[in-house]
């Protein structure tokens, strides 16, 4: 139990030492000014509810304020034989770019091989450390059914609240068991596709899964490059 936590601190520590200072995605908020303190004063809007009165308002003086930009997300990811030695623990360091960037409840961990798995659903706060305890606890073993993945992940992402929601499919492509999964990819708002680039790879499946969720591929040339992609593909998404 010792050496899993030490694992997971870690991995967590390497993924921090990746996204450096966290900053959040935030956007601007402009309202009437109804409380001080809320923000500070928006002097384009309010001198245009302002034009043409002899006096202002109480309507007419608006603020401006920063506010956090949430977004949720699913992230399906592999388990299955050929993901078995280092390529897991780096998959977790992945994971965990997310965790971090994200608000714990609006990230969701799906893993398949054979059948698929939630690891961690939406709309529970689970803390990154643990997170990634569940991702070097899963088993890595059987076929690759990436329409599992996808039927899971479109599922646990449905519950979500949020509007703005994507899912994340770690894969190469490469179908070994399970159906078409090309039907599910339809049911996600937006599904980006990294794929895992190797001699067995299966790109125009990826970029058919990602045209048909409104979504686009992102190549991983090498598989330890993972971390850094999802990094880069996460900045893009939650922009």
């Amino acid at each position: 139990l010792y050496a899993e936590r030490l694992a997971a601190r870690e991995v967590l520590a390497r993924a921090a030492r990746l996204l450096g200072p966290l900053r959040g995605a935030t956007h601007v908020v402009r309202e009437p000014w109804r409380e001080a303190h809320t923000g500070e004063l928006d002097v384009e809007a309010t001198l245009e509810h302002q034009l043409g009165k002899p006096y202002p308002e109480i309507g007419d003086w608006w603020a401006r304020r920063r506010e956090e930009r949430r977004h949720q997300v699913v992230l399906m990811v592999d388990a299955s034989l050929s993901m078995s030695g280092e390529n897991m623990a780096i998959a977790a360091v992945a994971a965990a770019v997310l965790a971090l960037k994200l608000r714990p409840e609006d990230l969701a961990l799906v893993s398949f091989a054979d059948s698929a798995r939630t690891l961690t659903p939406l709309e529970v706060a689970d803390a990154p450390i643990e997170v990634v305890r569940r991702m070097l606890d899963q088993p890595v073993h059987g076929y690759t059914n990436i329409a599992a993945g996808l039927e899971r992940g479109a599922a646990e992402l449905e519950r979500g609240r949020n509007p703005r929601r994507s899912g994340l499919l770690i894969t190469d492509g490469v179908v070994t068991a399970g159906r078409d999964p090309l039907p599910h990819a339809y049911r996600f708002p937006r599904l980006f596709v990294l794929l895992t680039e190797d001699y067995k790879m299966n790109p125009e499946l990826c970029r058919r899964l990602a045209d048909a969720g409104h979504g686009d591929v992102f190549p991983v040339r090498a598989y330890r490059d993972l971390p850094a992609r999802m990094l880069e593909v996460a900045n893009r998404v939650l922009r």
